[in-house]
């Protein structure tokens, strides 16, 4: 046991403590010291239990073993060592006795546990055990470890996990830890450690060994791979795919192979696979934020599982749609965007709210042929979407998946131009076209985004008050008057930026939170966006109308707040008293 040249204190006489007794000791930093009295020989522990927080001293002594009286975790007396999974080692302190009086070296407390506090979180993955999870960020965050080493553990598992255990379906929990993570750089304290656990637990789950990808023998030609993806794609191919771009990868062409796959991932045979733009637009971030080496394996797995996967035979509509688009998309003769001259955003939303996909397309050719600017199109996509979540009937099925997926795609647009250019992003129109005539809202009626929605002006004493009622509107499950109580509040001018925020934090405490993650982080982000926009106000309230109608009124909040407390060192019995 390790000692230090710290000075000691008396702590008690062993007269306090009877064979096979327990004492706890306070010391001046808010923690407890457990004694022990077994056979004579006194030990000093941490009172807390590492598994739970639950008070040592309540445990049981026998044959040297300490065992909490809660869960019942097992440790070494002595030394401290843990005999269960999911559970550190317990913090033991040297002890003398001098003249029948208890001294203790208690040391200092500064962070020294890093490896095995990941290797904990480690742990809480593999087991998907959200109270590990928690407990192990939250000691990492306490002892000052940097937030980017935790995710690096979060994003390498995550890797694995999809390489092992999913298909293209993996591409949800990319957006849930890429997501928590993004929103959780908005808070502080509890709120950031209760969005980077919901980060996590998105990427928890078995992570099996499988074979190891190795590059084509050479020669290879970046064209050649360039051919052969796309072909691969077409045929739904993806082990082979996901060869080829580990050898582009090792042939230096990196930077070519996530255009190459949102490339990919537009073709007319791709309608009615939205996740794939979206999906790939989040692999994109995780390598902006991460780099490669550390993103490799997820993206080049996921990415080949994206565009080769299966598609079935399409059926009526969605077939002659495949045609209509590669017709209009056949030729390289459209202009370059750089107009809103002639924009009539009415006109473009009525054809594509009119249920008829050849109108639809027309319109979408029309717009990118006449050189309007692909992101004011997209903002019209965006704020359509916004606005039919914000008036879809909630007493009858609402369609959430459907008009969130709607949201989210449009939204993708914006990356997929960024990262790929404006020929992939204009065909990226004819996806999010077509998934408005696929959804067909017929109980939505059609409504000028020009036009800002009727309301009447929330009549409160300040802002505070408007937003207190929105929250407790929200927490109380009033499907019915969130959306109307949202656009008055906007309409008395208060800050739309602040209830943004508040909202956010009360959807990071509910247990829907990793749910409504991917469309509170596009809201963010499009709020900024499309100011000025007549029908931007429609974010917010679709926003709270989507999140009170999937919300539970159960939460995450004892867990969360459990952990930080026990990274403090209050035991479980401390945290129920506060």
């Amino acid at each position: 046991m390790a000692t230090n040249e710290l000075a000691w204190r008396k702590v008690g006489n062993v007269g306090e403590i009877p064979d096979g007794g327990a004492k706890s000791v306070g010391l001046d930093e808010g923690r407890t010291i457990a004694l022990f009295n077994d056979a004579g020989k006194i030990h000093a522990t941490d009172n807390q239990c590492p598994h739970m927080g639950y008070p040592l001293t309540r445990g049981v002594i026998r044959h040297g073993v300490l065992t909490c009286d809660w869960h019942g975790r097992s440790f070494d007396l002595e030394a401290g060592g843990c005999f269960n999974v999911e559970c550190d080692d317990l913090q033991t302190f040297p002890v003398e006795v001098r003249d029948g009086e208890i001294w203790l070296q208690v040391g200092d407390f500064t962070y020294k546990r890093k490896d095995e506090h990941l290797r904990l979180l480690w742990e809480g993955l593999l087991s998907e055990d959200r109270w590990t999870m928690s407990k192990a960020i939250a000691l990492l965050l306490k002892g000052g470890v940097p937030e980017e080493e935790i995710v690096e553990i979060i994003l390498r598992h995550l890797g694995r996990h999809i390489s092992s255990s999913h298909g293209a379906d993996g591409g949800d929990d990319v957006s849930r830890l890429i997501n928590g993570l993004s929103i959780g750089r908005k808070y502080d304290d509890a709120d950031r450690l209760i969005a980077i656990t919901t980060a996590a637990c998105a990427a928890a789950g078995g992570a099996d060994e499988r074979l190891e990808v190795i590059m084509l023998p050479q020669p290879v030609a970046w064209e050649n791979i360039e051919r052969w993806v796309r072909m691969f794609s077409h045929d739904g191919q993806s082990g082979r795919i996901e060869r080829c771009l580990f050898t582009a990868h090792h042939l230096g062409a990196t930077d070519r192979i996530v255009p190459l796959l949102f490339d990919c991932a537009v073709e007319p045979h791709f309608l009615g696979f939205p996740e794939n733009l979206i999906s790939l637009g989040y692999l994109s971030e995780v390598i902006k934020v991460f780099g490669w080496d550390k993103a490799a394996e997820l993206v080049f797995n996921l990415g080949a599982k994206l565009v080769g996967r299966g598609r079935g035979e399409p059926e009526r509509f969605r077939r002659d749609a495949v045609r209509l688009m590669a017709e209009m998309t056949s030729t390289e003769d459209t202009p370059p965007p750089d107009s809103n001259d002639g924009y009539d955003e009415d006109a473009f939303v009525n054809a594509l709210t009119s249920v008829n996909i050849q109108r639809s397309f027309d319109a979408a050719n029309g717009a990118l042929k006449a050189g309007i600017e692909i992101d004011r199109l997209i903002t019209t996509l965006v704020l359509l979407a916004a606005d039919r979540m914000a008036r879809t009937p909630v007493n009858v099925d609402a369609g959430w998946p459907c008009l969130t997926t709607e949201l989210n795609l449009a939204s993708s647009l914006r990356t997929a131009q960024r990262v790929s250019g404006d020929s992939v992003a204009a065909k990226g129109i004819f996806h999010a076209a077509w998934l408005i005539f696929d959804d067909r809202w017929l109980n939505i009626p059609p409504r000028s985004l020009k036009v800002p929605p009727d309301g009447e002006t929330l009549d409160v004493p300040s802002e505070d008050e408007g937003v207190q009622r929105i929250i407790n509107s929200i927490e109380s499950l009033d499907v019915q008057g969130i959306g109307d109580l949202v656009l008055a509040y906007l309409n008395a001018g208060y800050s739309g930026n602040r209830l943004l925020r508040e909202m956010g934090r009360a959807i990071l405490w509910n247990d829907t939170a990793s749910e409504i993650l991917p469309t509170l982080r596009t809201v963010f982000e499009e709020w900024e966006r499309c100011a000025g926009h007549p029908g931007r106000n429609q974010l917010l309230v679709a926003l709270a109308r989507y999140a009170t109608d999937i919300r539970t009124n159960k939460d995450s909040e004892s867990a969360t707040v459990t952990a930080m407390r026990f990274a403090e060192g209050k035991t479980t019995v401390e945290v129920f008293e506060d």
